[in-house]
């Protein structure tokens, strides 16, 4: 997973990003797959910033739902 140092440039919404990651490029695509599924379906009237805020609060939502389903399925299983 973790590797050597690359420069990689990402459109989220309507801006392009130029980052490092260490994540290979599989990795990556998939984390990237997560982020924009995240923003698209926003208005496309909403602002970056605004846009990029309700996609990290849909990733939260989201990661909350899980955690709840695998605690409960831990639960169930004790």
């Amino acid at each position: 997973m973790q590797g050597e140092v690359r420069r990689v440039n990402v459109l989220v919404g309507k801006k392009t990003y130029s980052i490092l990651t260490r994540l290979d490029e599989d990795k990556f695509n998939a984390v990237l797959k997560i982020v924009k599924e995240a923003v698209e379906g926003i208005e496309g009237s909403v602002e970056q910033e605004q846009r990029l805020l309700l996609g990290c609060l849909k990733m939260a939502y989201e990661i909350e739902e899980v955690t709840e389903k695998l605690e409960k399925a831990l639960k169930e299983c004790n």
